[in-house]
């Protein structure tokens, strides 16, 4: 009977232990996202940014993971503020989400100031016990006239 009740509390416990994607996971790694592109934060964004990310600006300026970290920590761009709203967490499989939101940007791009009112599609696969952001692209929000 021990042994029965040893093995039952290894399965439980190991079961415990392995992490499972999960919406909060992915709401906080999108809240991350924005905090490390406002502080410059290249270590967590090594951690967010897969190694094939494909980062395409409304300007249709493309980066890489390289590119994002680099631009960032030379000042090419700063991001002062980010703000998102409307957001809408998709779940494609068990690995796989897309979250679509509206994000209003404040930037500084090669020392001129902007403010951008976006549409943004975050595409997350779920890799190494964690989320991570490998395509994201957006577009200015069009106006209602």
């Amino acid at each position: 009977m021990r042994t029965l009740i040893t093995i039952l509390f290894l399965i439980l416990g190991t079961s415990t232990f392995a992490q499972k994607a999960n919406s909060l996971d992915l709401e906080r790694c999108v809240a991350d996202l924005n905090t490390a592109l406002v502080n410059r934060d290249t270590f967590r964004l090594r951690i967010l940014l897969r190694d094939d990310l494909h980062y395409y600006h409304s300007n249709g300026w493309q980066q890489s993971k390289y590119d994002v970290m680099e631009d960032l920590y030379n000042g090419k761009l700063t991001y002062k503020k980010i703000s998102a709203s409307n957001q809408a967490f998709h779940f494609i499989s068990k690995e796989l989400a897309s979250v679509n939101m509206t994000a209003e940007i404040d930037a500084v791009l090669n020392s001129k100031p902007m403010h951008l009112s976006l549409n943004v599609l975050q595409m997350w696969s779920w890799k190494n016990n964690r989320w991570e952001l490998f395509s994201r692209l957006s577009k200015r929000e069009q106006k209602q006239e």
